[in-house]
């Protein structure tokens, strides 16, 4: 059995509660600390369980950061030509938020991309043209620009022959 003095002096003693366990000891600053420590650290750790986004960056773009992103994704995406503005059941959308979101090095939440035209037409079993302008809006700036996308497919044949974006400044036109 451990001396009451001898308690005040070490920072784990075995537990009273008939365990063989050790325990921080309230007696030593130490311990106390460190139960103090450790009590912060759970309560810290239970308000980010709930508070995920605590450390996310802001969703916030700025003019010159949309205007990189947007041409560095439409130089990307046009040499991609596995997928025209018309394949994917309208899908292409998002394939450009989410490329644009990527040359951005940002996360796609905070970046709008919609379908400026009517809905192209596909082109995948008869081959021929498909043509869609696409506007993009970010939060954090009034910043926007215009894709228009073109591509040319060939009747059943695999990808497209040429997929061309090209960026324009502002809201697309009505179409």
């Amino acid at each position: 059995m451990t001396n009451s003095s001898d308690d005040a002096d070490r920072i784990f003693i075995r537990s009273k509660w008939g365990t063989s366990r050790y325990v921080y000891n309230p007696r030593n600053p130490v311990g106390r600390a460190l139960i103090v420590g450790s009590l912060l650290f759970v309560a810290g750790g239970m308000y980010l369980l709930y508070h995920p986004d605590l450390f996310e960056a802001s969703h916030d773009w700025n003019g010159s950061e949309l205007r990189d992103a947007v041409t560095t994704a439409a130089a990307e995406l046009s040499r991609d030509t596995q997928l025209g503005p018309g394949s994917g059941g309208g899908m292409y959308d998002d394939i450009l938020r989410s490329g644009i979101a990527e040359a951005g090095h940002r996360s796609p939440d905070g970046l709008s991309v919609a379908l400026a035209s009517q809905q192209p037409r596909s082109a995948v079993l008869e081959g021929g043209a498909e043509q869609a302008r696409y506007t993009v809006t970010a939060d954090g700036t009034d910043t926007a620009f215009c894709l228009d996308v073109h591509a040319l497919k060939r009747k059943l044949e695999m990808g497209y022959d040429s997929v061309s974006i090209s960026v324009e400044e502002g809201v697309c036109p009505d179409s």
